[in-house]
């Protein structure tokens, strides 16, 4: 079974901002399965080693270059399997929903 949601966070040196915003999706609760997808767009401020240590559960993909928004959030949207022209294997594996969150954004609970 799919999942409903990813959550693509796209991160650029900003790594305490980034922190909150993850505990803070973590905290919510609810009915829907989701997994957050981190991309760090090669930050130097230990944005990466942060989310490996403290937030396991987590996808990350450490980008080695930053090659801006759109680049940063199509990696994490190809991921999990969103694709410029899907074909019929992809559906199967796909969530339902993509969430582009910003890493500045703190997450109400539910």
């Amino acid at each position: 079974m799919p999942l409903d949601l990813v959550i693509v966070i796209l991160n650029y040196n900003t790594r305490d901002l980034l922190r909150k915003c993850l505990q803070t999706v973590y905290a919510s609760t609810g009915d829907s399965t989701f997994e957050v997808c981190v991309v760090d767009n090669a930050s130097n401020d230990g944005s990466a080693a942060m989310v490996a240590s403290e937030f396991p559960q987590a996808t990350l993909i450490a980008s080695r270059t930053n090659d801006g928004y759109s680049t940063g959030n199509n990696l994490g949207l190809r991921r999990y399997g969103f694709r410029d022209q899907p074909d019929a294997s992809d559906a199967a594996e796909t969530p339902r929903y993509a969430l582009l969150l910003n890493p500045d954004t703190e997450v109400p609970v539910n």
